[in-house]
């Protein structure tokens, strides 16, 4: 602290020592503070999608070392809901502590064992040594975007009894008046406790009455189902309906669904008996099964519901298994090539071979810092997510590249000019690119951004504003940035956004161009060594097309004694004309002016046009009652009519 600058502890002192002048010259420090209406208003509003709602109660089981969460939305007519896990759960202590202090997690902080929501030596991670996801303590009250009542039932292991805790939420209110002084009251609250027969049972429920009409008429796809029932002269344009959907209501029936047409009701992506995994792959495969069918960018939101959508946004945001495998758990490859890429500058893409028994991230040099979460389960009604992005199976197109690109990195950054107020302290992730001919779904095309394996963020296309304008190539990268240390404190509170001013942000943009302008070059230059060697094969290939056709001429020829084709020389104009062979030799004037892009397949092009054009005409015995000028003169005009012809 300066010398000289005093301390106000309170508001009224620093108010007494401005008024007095005791101030003049000699400045003093206070610090600042928030009211409580912020906070109030923050958890009145804060998450913007029911996804985003389940997102954060997913997030608090993940925390409490849960292995299984059940979320059952009572679909279509959502008119409740409940998640149930089987964590820690919360002792009447700890669950006192959340309903008086909003905002106030006691997660990373000397406090949080104490209160068993984390481990005794590290603060940061769980009780079972999971890394945090949660930190500020309002992800309970995400639930007021679904609904302002919901009930609180938890339980540790070895306790007789579980707590109870029924909570209304109050509704924030720009004109309600307050005494200036007094912490804003977030609703109201009753807590009792009941025995239960188990006392090795844990866990904790939040059982959602009421949920919000604004919320059930997002979950039921109102907008869009309005959008297909409009009528023809409505100014509103009708939509096609989604592929795949729960049903909707029917306003003169509640209690039954809507015939679509044709005796159809719903159309979900399973099959009637599909649950767990099977139900989630059953989800993905319709998407692969859109493009087979001929649409060409399949999309999810105009495939599915918003029911459905919702189901692949929780998918990709919790930290849960991929659908076939982590990427650096990848053992062999089929139409895929790995490199591990280096963003400092100089450092090309290296090649990475896998023979079938070492995983990826051994022969990378990743190590086990990014893995797969194999403990945690999350079902939504029959569904079990898994993260639905898959590194066995990839699209084609008519692009000259086929085989799709795999690009594994690392880096580290410490800031050391910086003092970690001002840097956030060291900064650590692993990223990979995947370049493949199409991105499937294209919600997927992008960078996600991962800390400690969840995500709020979806991808952004336009990879954190690359400054190089490579849209076509962009939307063939999907990238996803699985930060190990740090970023954390980078995040907006919503967990959907973050602050482009932190030093974590610019060091992770930094790298993220730097790499990402790498992986295009070196994209660009298999792509011309495909294009260059497609066009030798194509070459080659006339070559023998035409060689074939030339054998047949002959082989029909019985006046020709001379049992092959004689062979054809083209030399340079002032090279002289000296052969014992017994065939032709001609300038390279029969060729023409060859310039421009690939001059030597086209010139080798124009040569085979030539030497097959004289041995036929050869056959026919056409050529030797003229002299070697004219017989020039007669391949040069066949070429170019050709040429003309063909091109």
């Amino acid at each position: 602290m300066e010398a000289g600058v005093g301390k106000a502890a309170s508001e009224e002192e620093l108010v007494e020592l401005l008024v007095s002048g005791a101030t003049e010259g000699a400045p003093v420090e206070t610090s600042l503070r928030t009211d409580q209406r912020v906070l109030a208003r923050v958890t009145d509003g804060i998450y913007r999608q029911p996804a985003a709602a389940l997102r954060e109660l997913i997030s608090n089981a993940y925390d409490a070392d849960a292995t299984r969460v059940t979320i059952r939305t009572e679909r279509p007519e959502f008119r409740r809901m409940s998640v149930d896990d089987n964590g820690n759960g919360m002792s009447p202590k700890t669950l006192v502590r959340l309903l008086h202090h909003i905002g106030g997690s006691t997660k990373r902080t000397s406090m949080g064992a104490d209160f068993g929501v984390t481990d005794i030596t590290n603060p940061d991670v769980s009780p079972g040594g999971r890394p945090l996801i949660g930190k500020i303590g309002i992800g309970l009250f995400s639930v007021a975007q679904l609904t302002q009542t919901f009930q609180i039932v938890t339980k540790t292991r070895g306790d007789d009894h579980q707590t109870v805790a029924s909570v209304l939420l109050r509704q924030y209110t720009e004109g309600l008046r307050e005494l200036e002084d007094s912490t804003y009251e977030a609703g109201k609250v009753r807590v009792w406790r009941e025995p239960v027969p188990d006392t090795e049972k844990q866990g904790t429920s939040i059982v959602l009455t009421a949920i919000r009409p604004q919320t059930r008429e997002t979950l039921r796809s109102i907008q869009k189902w309005s959008s297909v029932f409009a009528s023809e002269d409505e100014i509103t344009k009708r939509m096609k309906p989604p592929r795949y959907h729960v049903g909707i209501v029917d306003e003169a029936r509640p209690n039954y669904l809507k015939d679509l047409g044709r005796g159809e009701y719903t159309e979900l992506p399973w099959k009637l008996g599909d649950e767990g995994p099977s139900a989630m792959r059953e989800v993905v495969g319709s998407v692969w099964r859109a493009l087979n069918e001929g649409i060409p960018n399949p999309s999810i939101e105009g495939l599915f519901d918003d029911y459905l959508q919702m189901i692949w946004s929780l998918s990709l945001a919790a930290p849960l298994p991929y659908l076939n495998g982590h990427p650096f758990d990848l053992k062999s490859t089929r139409d895929l090539k790995i490199y591990s890429i280096d963003a400092r500058r100089g450092a090309e893409p290296k090649p990475i071979a896998l023979d079938g028994s070492i995983a990826l991230r051994e022969v990378a040099g990743l190590g086990s810092k990014v893995k797969e979460c194999q403990d945690f389960e999350v079902q939504i009604d029959e569904v079990s997510l898994l993260r639905p992005i898959s590194f066995t199976r990839f699209a084609t197109t008519g692009a000259t590249l086929q085989d799709s690109l795999l690009f594994v990195g690392r880096h580290r950054e410490e800031f050391p000019a910086y003092d970690v107020e001002m840097s956030g302290g060291p900064l650590e992730f692993q990223a990979y690119f995947l370049v493949s001919p199409k991105i499937v779904p294209v919600e997927h095309r992008g960078v996600k951004i991962r800390v400690n394996d969840a995500s709020g963020l979806p991808f952004d296309s336009k990879f954190m504003d690359f400054p190089v304008a490579e849209g076509r190539r962009l939307a063939q990268i999907t990238c996803e940035i699985f930060v190990t240390e740090g970023f954390d404190g980078a995040l907006n509170i919503d967990r959907e956004s973050f602050n482009y001013s932190h030093a974590h942000v610019r060091a992770l943009t930094k790298w993220l161009h730097l790499a990402l302008r790498k992986v295009i070059a070196e994209e660009k230059r298999l792509g011309e060594r495909a294009r260059r060697s497609r066009r030798q094969t194509e070459v080659a290939n006339a070559a023998e097309q035409a060689a074939a056709i030339v054998d047949r001429v002959w082989g029909d020829r019985a006046d020709v004694l001379v049992a092959d084709p004689p062979p054809v020389t083209i030399i340079g104009r002032n090279q002289p004309r000296t052969s014992d062979s017994g065939g032709y030799i001609f300038t390279d004037r029969v060729v023409g002016e060859v310039v421009g892009p690939n001059m030597q397949q086209r010139k080798e092009k124009a040569s085979q046009l030539v030497t097959a054009i004289t041995q036929v005409l050869a056959a026919y015995n056409l050529l030797d009652a003229l002299d070697p000028e004219d017989q020039e003169d007669l391949l040069v005009a066949i070429r170019e009519i050709a040429e003309v012809l063909v091109s």
